[in-house]
């Protein structure tokens, strides 16, 4: 799946730039820069993988879970999917 998300993160080594997936790839040339001296990533495209996916397309809270069963980052109910951009 492709989809369009807004990026977190502020850039530094501590806190690189990056989107709440456990798997992605951003696609280059698609990034949308912001802030001062446009330094900082606002959004991008990233393709993430379709077992991940609801049948719309958006990445699925459900299946992410079940993929990654007993792994504490992603088996949280209160795990924060991206944000889409539009």
């Amino acid at each position: 799946m492709k989809k369009r998300f807004k990026a977190i993160g502020t850039g530094t080594p501590e806190d690189p730039f990056r989107f709440n997936l456990p798997t992605y790839t951003m696609i280059p040339g698609t990034e949308k820069m912001g802030g001062p001296e446009k330094r900082q990533l606002i959004s991008a495209e990233v393709e993430f993988p379709d077992d991940e996916a609801d049948e719309k397309g958006h990445p699925s809270l459900t299946k992410i879970r079940k993929k990654y069963k007993g792994n504490p980052k992603w088996d949280r109910e209160d795990v924060q999917l991206p944000e889409e951009e539009i």
